[in-house]
Parts: C-alpha cells; sequence; structure tokens
C-alpha cells in the first residue's frame, strides 16, 4: 500500500494530492512503527512514533493553511478542481 502511494506521489497529479498522499505514506508507516514498538515493549519506538504524529499535526495545519490562503487569493468559496 505504501509503496502504491509513493508511485502516486512520483506521478502526482497536483501538490495538494502530492502532500495528501505524502501525509497518508507517513500515517502508515507512524502506525507500523508503533505496531512493532509495542510487540517489544520498545519505550523508545513508542516516543518516536508519538514525535512521528506531532509532526504530522503540523503538517497537516500546515497544509490547511496552505489551502485556505490560496481559496483566498483566488476569491472563491468553492472548493473543484479546474
Amino acid at each position: 500500500m505504501d509503496l502504491m502511494l509513493l508511485m502516486l506521489v512520483a506521478v502526482g497529479l497536483n501538490m495538494m494530492d502530492m502532500y495528501m498522499m505524502m501525509e497518508m505514506l507517513m500515517m502508515g508507516c507512524t502506525v507500523n512503527t508503533m505496531y512493532s514498538a509495542s510487540l517489544d515493549n520498545d519505550m523508545m519506538g513508542l516516543m518516536y512514533s508519538l514525535m512521528q504524529m506531532m509532526m504530522a499535526g503540523v503538517e497537516s495545519a500546515m497544509g490547511l493553511s496552505m489551502l485556505v490562503n490560496y481559496n483566498r487569493m483566488r476569491n472563491s468559496e468553492e472548493m473543484e478542481n479546474e
């Protein structure tokens, strides 16, 4: 699944699609890291996963702000592709 998302990012439709696909890829890796760390009772792995999730939250906030600013610059209320 992650390899398919990475290939779609490489082909790329537009910037927002690539951003969303990379975000999904990062969340998939985070879940995988959390699962493997919980199997081994590895506290450092769980802390690393927590840091990954915090970074993903920051990236999501930045992506949302870019989307809002893009729509403000276009003076448009619609969220359609052109």
